[in-house]
């Protein structure tokens, strides 16, 4: 693959799947992720297109408004890709024990890193400030 369709690829995982409406994702996970996609997350790890766009889908069920906006990159180099990402969402306010408010927006920084092969994400690893998302939800005490 060209660095430029490298580039693209990612744009579709950025700004279709992480858009798409959720019983589209399906589909859009199948086109971007090969079979044998291994996803790790911290403390968890996925396996295919199915389960990536399930782990996406989960990502966004607790937020309306979602944007997600690339600040760094993408940035290729042979057979990999990454980038930085600001989340952007409107919370929903079903997470039980939260008590931060519907309505609440709320936004946390990432970093992706993707493998390609023939067209599609093989692998990938994020690292994600899920303790400043944490704060945010009301979840740990602030300094």
């Amino acid at each position: 693959m060209s660095a430029e369709q490298v580039r693209s690829l990612y744009r579709k995982w950025i700004e279709e799947l992480w858009h798409a409406d959720p019983a589209k994702m399906d589909d859009l996970a199948e086109q971007i992720a090969a079979p044998d996609f291994v996803g790790h997350w911290p403390g968890n790890k996925v396996t295919g297109p199915a389960q990536l766009a399930a782990m996406v889908r989960n990502g966004v069920a607790l937020f309306s408004q979602v944007r997600v906006e690339v600040v760094v990159g993408p940035l290729v180099e042979n057979d990999l890709v990454s980038a930085r990402w600001v989340f952007h969402g409107t919370y929903n306010g079903e997470l039980p024990e939260s008590p931060v408010a519907a309505g609440t927006d709320l936004s946390f920084a990432g970093v992706d890193i993707f493998r390609c092969r023939d067209g599609k994400f093989t692998e990938y690893w994020v690292s994600s400030d899920g303790l400043q998302f944490m704060e945010q939800l009301g979840f740990t005490p602030k300094p």
